[in-house]
């Protein structure tokens, strides 16, 4: 009964996830905030309380009818299944749609975002990322939608494991349409899909940023492959920053109007991504590839990384996309390095390590 009163206020407007804890957390229990109207109202105020007290179970009820229907859980907060990792945010959903296994939702998990319009090198890194993260057993988090989130999760069922999309619509009414298919493929392979919104909610904009609040929660990382200036995949990883995630970002061309947002984040302190391996390894918990291959004393920190990336000849525009450093800084330690010969010049800006 105490799980229908929660779905009620959830789909009840004027009553948000804070004031429902809130109400838990007081009352114990919805049906015992009820029966104490006076005190409900000097808790949550009388606006509130008459939202609570004219919430309507019916409807309720009626909605779990029409869950059930679609083959969807919808977990409370409540519940054994509601994720542990939401537990700890007073603005989380109090009520999760969810479609496919909810245990999946408790693994360990990283969040891949970015524009609903990349690049070939940007779709590439993306699928690459979420294979990578599959196959090292971790969940990958996207929201399902064009570009960026579509080849993250293709790329983690191309590796075997499970992935999760958090919707920013109902259910009933996921977006994009043209995705159904991988998100039938999602659910059979043990992942899940996943919407705070009550079944009918259309794919409205203002519904994306609170879905990416979630996205974030989800997950305990966060990378931005790449975003322009404005996007949803920012908002994420703001999201991440305010709950202590670790926020990373891919570095491209300065010229690209695409990567501005995801290049700005890494102005702002970032981890950048400058080569798969390191970065998953470094969220599934081992040992990040950090310890430089050099033992030259006479190097510092910037030196060693780039000297470490020479094993094989790479073309400068190559080093700098793999650093995220500026051109500018990659032509001084290439310089520096050069005159203490640990680097050649090659033709065609080419640079190699000398054994």
């Amino acid at each position: 009964m105490e799980n229908l009163y929660i779905l009620a206020l959830h789909l009840q407007k004027g009553i948000g996830p804070k004031t429902i804890r809130k109400i838990l957390s007081v009352f114990g229990s919805i049906e015992e905030a009820i029966t104490r109207k006076g005190e409900l109202r000097e808790v949550v105020g009388p606006v509130k309380a008459s939202h609570v007290l004219s919430a309507d179970r019916k409807r309720a009820e009626e909605e779990l009818l029409r869950a059930r229907k679609l083959n969807v859980k919808v977990v409370t907060l409540l519940n054994e299944d509601y994720p542990e990792k939401l537990r700890h945010y007073d603005n989380m959903p109090v009520v999760l749609y969810v479609m496919g296994d909810p245990t999946v939702l408790n693994e360990k998990a990283v969040a891949i975002v970015g524009t609903r319009y990349p690049g070939e090198d940007a779709k590439r890194i993306s699928f690459e990322m979420g294979k990578r993260l599959a196959e090292a057993g971790v969940v990958v988090v996207s929201g399902g939608a064009y570009g960026i989130d579509t080849h993250a999760h293709r790329g983690a069922l191309a590796g075997g494991g499970r992935t999760v999309v958090v919707l920013g619509s109902g259910m009933d009414r996921p977006y994009p349409r043209e995705n159904l298919s991988l998100f039938k493929r999602i659910v059979e392979g043990g992942g899940a899909i996943v919407s705070e919104f009550p079944l009918g909610t259309p794919p409205n904009q203002g519904n994306f940023p609170a879905r990416n609040r979630v996205i974030s929660a989800l997950s305990d990382a966060v990378v931005v492959v790449q975003a322009p200036s404005r996007s949803g995949a920012l908002i994420t990883a703001s999201w991440a920053l305010d709950q202590g995630k670790d926020v990373w970002a891919v570095p491209f061309s300065p010229l690209d109007k695409k990567a501005y947002g995801s290049n700005r984040l890494l102005f702002d302190g970032a981890k950048p991504v400058y080569d798969i391996d390191h970065f998953v390894e470094d969220v599934t918990g081992g040992t990040p590839q950090r310890v430089h291959r050099t033992e030259r004393k006479d190097v510092d920190e910037a030196e060693a990384f780039v000297l470490d990336l020479l094993k094989e000849p790479l073309h400068i525009d190559e080093i700098v996309y793999r650093t995220g450093f500026p051109m500018a800084r990659i032509y001084s330690l290439l310089l520096t390095l050069q005159m203490k010969g640990y680097v050649r010049e090659l033709p065609g800006k080419l640079y190699e390590a000398i054994p």
